[in-house]
């Protein structure tokens, strides 16, 4: 039995008790919570907010400035925005990177939960609602990777707004 085999069986014999609705809904849930509280913690104090925003203003600002010379056709003022256009890039990749960098610490290790969580589960039913939307949600039955992304965006979303993360904001 190879390392990955022998250390899968353990992992599943850890999750066994976990196997049966609505322990499989918790038990998701926490997951996708804890990783969500450890990446935007880590977005918190890894990146500086502050000059994320001021930048996101900046780039607005000029954007808006372009559109409205394209709009109006001015040529003078369509020209000072064409000039600035190459720093607000330069800007808007540095921001961009600054992001990337935290997600690249963390991919390995919740790819791993996952694929951990995904050989267990599969396709099973780990969540019921009472309810079904059409397209959306057919069956009121959640498999594990639906529930995992529902339970990851409704954490993450109002964790963002709450650390103030988000430079959108």
């Amino acid at each position: 039995m190879s390392f990955v085999e022998s250390f899968m069986a353990f992992m599943k014999s850890i999750l066994a008790p976990y196997s049966e609705i609505p322990d499989s809904t918790f038990l998701i849930f926490a997951v996708a919570a804890a990783l969500s509280v450890i990446t935007t913690a880590a977005n918190r104090f890894l990146v500086d907010v502050k000059k994320m925003k001021s930048v996101m203003k900046e780039v607005t600002a000029w954007r808006t400035e372009y559109n409205q010379a394209r709009k109006t056709n001015d040529k003078k003022k369509l020209e000072k925005a064409m000039k600035k256009q190459q720093a607000m890039m330069k800007l808007q990749s540095t921001m961009m990177w600054d992001r990337m960098k935290v997600s690249f610490i963390f991919l390995a290790p919740f790819w791993i939960i996952f694929m951990i969580l995904s050989g267990f589960f599969g396709a099973k039913t780990v969540a019921v609602t009472p309810f079904t939307i059409p397209f959306l949600l057919p069956h009121n039955e959640i498999p594990y990777y639906s529930w995992y992304i529902l339970c990851s965006f409704a954490v993450s979303l109002p964790l963002t707004r709450l650390l103030g993360v988000n430079p959108e904001d």
